[in-house]
């Protein structure tokens, strides 16, 4: 059972971190908002809830968004409110009509500023038995909303920080993984069924999309001289590529059949694929931070193995016999290869920058 919960925490305790996190943010805007005497409480506890993220990067991008859209969505309905001047219900829909259009168009194109026609519509309606009017609730809206934002990037930075370059380089790490082991599952007499492979490729692209997202917010970091890794958007680039040679080996191969890639052209593949594998675990170590026995492997003479029996085949005039598809996949396969071992090193030396930094540290 101490087993069990140890590894639900592993996997799983940035679950409590970020409730703890977005607590601390909702009490400490609602205990700044009372500490000066203002009446802004509901929108400043809204915002910092809104505003803490799973890292650092990801409250930089929602503060920016609640702090626009707040903005923009409070000028123009103080705008329309001043201009129309509002005093019952077919004026007052007017108004919220003139106000939402632009907004809503805005919050369309950017799914962030939603806050824009909300803001708008707070600033129009007003409370029930509130006698104020729009440019004192546009005033204390944005009030709100800059206390909230505030409080909330303080909590990120100083509540049990996380960092989106962390959690990007960990993504890409599983990346690696899963492609080595697609790769593994594609090689001949592996018996790996279409179905699964398929099953893995969908992995792979919600985790780059996923990496995606977090090289976006490791972006943010940067920009702010928050953490010191290196940009995560060149492990997603290079992924990217590997990932498409897989996919282009993986359809290649699965339908070669076993009658076309047999005897010189079947050793060649069978090792390709295993070495690229091994160079892909070996990528995965480097960014996972974990030990590395001995370098990559080479697939340059590997490579050269399959390309030499390809053109022997060639010239015994084995390849007369084959129809156009059999010919296609197995030079399609030879062109994977070349393409896949240069986009192997460009990773490798990606991995080795980004995990440059820790073996320093380290030492």
């Amino acid at each position: 059972m101490a087993k069990t919960m140890t590894n639900l925490l592993k996997r799983h305790g940035w679950w409590a971190i970020h409730a703890i996190r977005m607590t601390v943010a909702g009490v400490a805007a609602l205990a700044a908002v009372y500490a000066l005497g203002l009446t802004v409480e509901l929108s400043a506890v809204i915002s910092a809830i809104v505003v803490t993220q799973s890292n650092i990067g990801g409250s930089l991008g929602k503060a920016f968004e609640q702090g626009a859209g707040s903005f923009l969505g409070a000028v123009v309905a103080a705008v329309v409110a001043l201009l129309l001047r509002p005093d019952d219900p077919l004026s007052s829909a007017l108004a919220l009509t003139l106000a939402l259009v632009p907004l809503s168009v805005l919050a369309a194109f950017s799914v962030g500023f939603q806050i824009a026609p909300i803001t708008a519509t707070v600033v129009l309606l007003g409370a029930p038995g509130l006698d104020v009017g729009p440019d004192v609730l546009a005033a204390e809206r944005l009030l709100g909303v800059t206390i909230g934002c505030g409080v909330g990037l303080l909590t990120g930075v100083l509540v049990l920080p996380a960092r989106a370059s962390r959690s990007a380089v960990a993504v890409a790490a599983t990346v690696a993984g899963l492609l080595a082991a697609q790769l593994r599952a594609i090689a001949p007499d592996d018996g790996t069924g279409e179905d699964t492979l398929a099953a893995r490729a969908s992995e792979i692209r919600r985790a780059l999309l996923e990496l995606s997202t977090f090289a976006a917010e490791a972006a943010r970091e940067r920009r702010f001289a928050i953490g010191r890794t290196p940009d995560p958007e060149r492990a997603l680039r290079a992924l990217r590529r590997v990932r498409f040679d897989v996919d282009m080996l993986r359809r290649a191969a699965r339908g070669a059949g076993d009658d076309t890639l047999t005897d010189a052209l079947a050793e060649p593949w069978r090792r390709a694929a295993t070495g690229a594998a091994g160079a892909l675990t070996h990528v995965e170590a480097l960014l996972a931070g974990r030990p590395i026995a001995g370098p990559a492997v080479s697939l340059a003479p590997i490579v050269r193995d399959y390309r030499e029996a390809l053109n022997g085949m060639r010239k015994a005039g084995r390849t007369r016999s084959m129809s156009t598809p059999e010919l296609a996949r197995l030079f399609g396969i030879k062109f994977a290869l070349r393409q896949l071992e240069r986009d192997l090193v460009e990773l490798d030396a990606v991995a080795q920058d980004i995990a440059l930094p820790r073996r320093r540290w380290g030492s």
